[in-house]
C-alpha cells in the first residue's frame, strides 16, 4: 500500500502515460503515416503504444527513455501490421492521389513542412537510410533512434549522412554542381 500521499503505481503510470501522449502521439501518428496507409490502422498502432506503455509502468517496468520506447514499440507494431496485410500496390497516378488527398486532409496547414518533407525521392534511399532519417525528423536524438532501430549510434550517424546526401544529390537543379553551389555569392 502506497504511503499517505503517494501515488500508486497505477496513478503515476497513468500520469506518466498521459503526458507522453500529449508531448509525442500526432509525431509517433506522423511517424507511422510512413509505413501505414490506412488512418485507423495507424491510430490503433499509436493507441495500443500508449497502451502497452500504461500496462508496463503499472507493472513496475522501468523505462529509462519513454519517448525513445514508444517510437520502438510503435515500430514493432507497425511492422507486425503490415506482416499481417496484403502490400498495397499502386500506379504512379494513384501514389500522386494518395498524396494530393494526404495534402488536403485537416491541419494540413500546419504540416506544411511535413508534406515538403513527404514530396523527397525517398525511392532512392535504402530501407535503413530512411527509417533513421524519418525518426530523426520526428525529433529524435541519434541515440534513440539507435534504440529504437537496434543499432550503434555510428551505425545511425552513417545511414543519415548516407540518406541525406541521396536526397541532396536528387533534389539538386541539374545546373547545379557542387562546385557552382559553393561559388554562389552571398546573400
Amino acid at each position: 500500500m502506497p504511503a499517505f500521499g503517494q501515488p500508486d503505481a497505477t496513478t503515476q503510470a497513468a500520469w506518466e502515460t498521459e503526458r507522453l501522449f500529449e508531448e509525442h502521439f500526432s509525431n509517433l501518428v506522423r511517424y507511422l503515416r510512413t509505413g501505414v496507409s490506412s488512418t485507423n490502422d495507424i491510430e490503433d498502432i499509436a493507441q495500443e503504444t500508449f497502451i502497452r506503455f500504461f500496462h508496463a509502468r503499472s507493472y513496475g517496468e522501468e523505462i529509462a527513455n519513454p519517448k525513445g520506447w514508444i517510437y520502438r514499440v510503435g515500430r514493432h507494431l507497425m511492422l507486425d501490421s503490415l506482416k499481417k496485410s496484403r502490400p498495397l500496390l499502386l500506379d504512379e497516378d494513384q501514389w500522386k492521389d494518395l498524396e494530393a488527398a494526404h495534402a488536403h486532409s485537416p491541419g494540413w496547414e500546419e504540416q506544411d513542412r511535413s508534406l515538403r518533407f513527404s514530396r523527397l525521392p525517398w525511392n532512392t534511399l535504402t530501407a535503413m537510410e530512411k527509417e533513421c532519417l524519418l525518426l530523426r525528423a520526428q525529433g529524435l536524438a541519434f541515440r534513440e533512434v539507435a534504440e529504437v532501430l537496434d543499432v550503434s549510434i555510428s551505425t545511425v550517424a552513417s545511414y543519415v549522412a548516407r540518406g541525406l546526401k541521396k536526397l541532396r544529390k536528387s533534389v539538386a537543379k541539374p545546373s547545379e554542381t557542387p562546385k557552382s553551389r559553393r561559388a554562389a555569392p552571398l546573400r
